[in-house]
């Protein structure tokens, strides 16, 4: 998708629906907005350009998918050598940051690259900037360099809820109070036609959920399981971190590369996965994790 111009999107876009003032009502904007966009693709805020992605993957991309395309694309991956990158540890740990800054991205709007690396690197110190962005930068960073490098290395036979809230006190050591706790309140995701795991079952449906996707051998799957594991939303915040982390581990556990998910595909991964989760169409998010192992494979020039 980020192949396509916004100039692209947007006339694929009037395409659909028909008037510019119905796109324009879509995109809460106004009906000139959309003129002069189709002119000047750069004029387009951040915001604008992710909810022209959201339309743009819900009606133009997902529509046009085929399951027995996506599935051949996915036995294809599954059947590709990725072992000689994978068995690299050099390759790995450069992967492990490609994929904290993505997913840091899909969480973050103003996420810095620049300042992401220097966290990394140990070039800035927490006295040089806010406190909670340094920490989730930085717990964020050391979490998914620990578990590539383990599942990379064998170190972990299978996820289980102990481990999931091992990685949970990681990510959120010194931001939140219930780092490693499941949630005991009701988590909400706004805009999102889906009900989370109440409290009190959590603990429960963790540990059917660890039973159930205790083996994952496929591309489906691990999209099975990451909107499972999404759809019970157990902790009071990090859970997509966390979800994204569970699927790079499983990726490398079956030989390949781990997807990247960064703000530029972010507005198809959302796409899919509520298609997932509120219809039961796992196909697009199928669609979605081959395509986002492309870009890793891309990103690290592979």
């Amino acid at each position: 998708m980020q192949n396509v111009t916004y100039s692209e999107k947007i006339e694929a876009l009037l395409k659909y629906f028909k008037f510019s003032t119905k796109l324009a009502v879509a995109l809460n904007v106004h009906r000139m907005s959309i003129q002069n966009w189709k002119e000047d693709s750069s004029a387009i805020s951040k915001e604008n350009r992710l909810a022209i992605d959201v339309l743009y993957s819900k009606y133009c991309i997902i529509p046009n998918l085929k399951k027995s395309e996506v599935d051949k694309m996915a036995r294809g991956l599954m059947e590709e050598n990725h072992s000689r990158f994978i068995s690299n540890i050099d390759i790995v740990v450069e992967v492990s940051k490609k994929n904290a800054f993505g997913s840091l991205e899909v969480e973050v709007n103003d996420a810095d690259e620049r300042m992401f690396y220097k966290v990394v690197d140990g070039s800035y110190i927490e006295k040089d900037i806010d406190k909670r962005k340094f920490l989730e930068m930085n717990n964020l960073a050391i979490l998914t360099r620990q578990i590539l490098v383990d599942t990379q290395k064998n170190k972990i036979e299978s996820i289980d809820s102990e481990t999931i809230k091992k990685w949970h006190n990681i990510l959120m050591l010194g931001i939140r109070d219930d780092a490693g706790m499941y949630s005991t309140k009701i988590r909400i995701i706004p805009d999102l036609k889906i009900t989370l795991t109440a409290p009190e079952d959590i603990p429960d449906e963790m540990e059917y959920w660890v039973k159930k996707y205790k083996t994952v051998k496929t591309i489906e799957e691990i999209a099975h399981a990451h909107e499972h594991f999404e759809l019970i939303h157990p902790f009071g915040d990090g859970n997509g971190r966390i979800g994204r982390l569970i699927m790079a581990s499983q990726f490398i556990k079956n030989g390949i590369l781990p997807p990247l998910i960064d703000r530029y595909n972010k507005a198809l991964y959302y796409v899919a996965l509520e298609q997932a989760q509120v219809t039961g169409n796992i196909v697009p998010l199928i669609y979605f994790l081959c395509e986002a192992v492309q870009r890793m494979k891309e990103k690290i020039g592979i």
